[in-house]
């Protein structure tokens, strides 16, 4: 089965894709819902919206923090409040750091596995090292996305529709991506424990009616245990508590890993 993923922080500075793609409709949309995130979260980070005219599947957040939303996305979001999902997830990587994080991380390794002599070691080493950064990465992002969203009047049940469109249960264990059912069950925890009068209106795609088929055996066997229960409930007071400490992250021109990042750049010449 095709599988489809969305490759967020992309790094590569030699990244070249189309430019002469000139939708003004799809620029403006971009342009009007990521304005509008931006200013009801009073986030000051100057963060700028980009389209690409390639049909692949795809969204990312870079390290000059622009946000960059392809065409073959944009024909796969059915509402504005699917596309508010997309742009608020990226926008949960540059608030975060992330993109920083991730350039200081990948410079480790490669002085690292500079040494090693061995390929297939050098390749395990750096994949293995980068995996459970970039998902936990993966996990703020989806919940700090949740947040801008729904501050911006969007409803947050649209990133679980556009998230089973475009992603695949795999096996995660040296994936730079959590597995789609793992996020979209992390994404409905977090609106449930958060925003629960949102899961009360419906959402109509054929996507969210899925998801809801394939999370409601999970959810149901939570509910019906009281240690599940529990955990749940440890997990969403860790998860608020992160929360309050990202908020204080939006008024910030930059984040710590962006300051680190750049200090970086500057000893290593670049």
């Amino acid at each position: 089965m095709k599988k489809f993923f969305i490759v967020f922080c992309l790094m590569l500075s030699t990244l070249t894709y189309a430019t002469d793609w000139n939708s003004t409709a799809a620029i403006n949309r971009v342009n009007n819902i990521g304005s509008k995130i931006l200013k009801a979260n009073n986030v000051v980070q100057p963060i700028q919206f980009k389209v690409s005219s390639k049909d692949t599947v795809n969204a990312y957040a870079d390290i000059n923090k622009e946000i960059h939303v392809y065409k073959g996305l944009l024909d796969n979001v059915e509402t504005d409040d699917e596309l508010a999902g997309v742009i608020s997830h990226e926008m949960g990587h540059i608030i975060n750091g992330h993109c920083a994080k991730q350039g200081i991380v990948n410079a480790g390794i490669i002085g690292v596995t500079s040494i090693m002599q061995n390929a297939i070691a050098k390749s395990i080493t750096q994949e293995l090292a980068t995996s459970k950064v970039s998902r936990n990465d993966e996990f703020e992002a989806d919940l700090t996305g949740i947040d801008l969203m729904t501050k911006a009047n969007y409803d947050p049940k649209a990133m679980i529709s556009l998230l089973n469109k475009i992603s695949s249960n795999y096996i995660d264990f040296a994936s730079s991506h959590p597995s789609g059912e793992k996020r979209l069950l992390n994404i409905y925890n977090y609106i449930e424990y958060n925003y629960p009068q949102k899961l009360k209106t419906t959402y109509n795609t054929t996507s969210y009616k899925n998801a809801l088929l394939v999370l409601k055996p999970t959810v149901e066997q939570r509910k019906a245990s009281k240690r599940l229960s529990a955990k749940y409930e440890r997990q969403q007071k860790k998860l608020l508590a992160k929360k309050e400490k990202r908020m204080k992250k939006m008024s910030r021109y930059s984040s710590v890993w962006d300051s680190y990042y750049t200090s970086l750049q500057m000893i290593s010449g670049n």
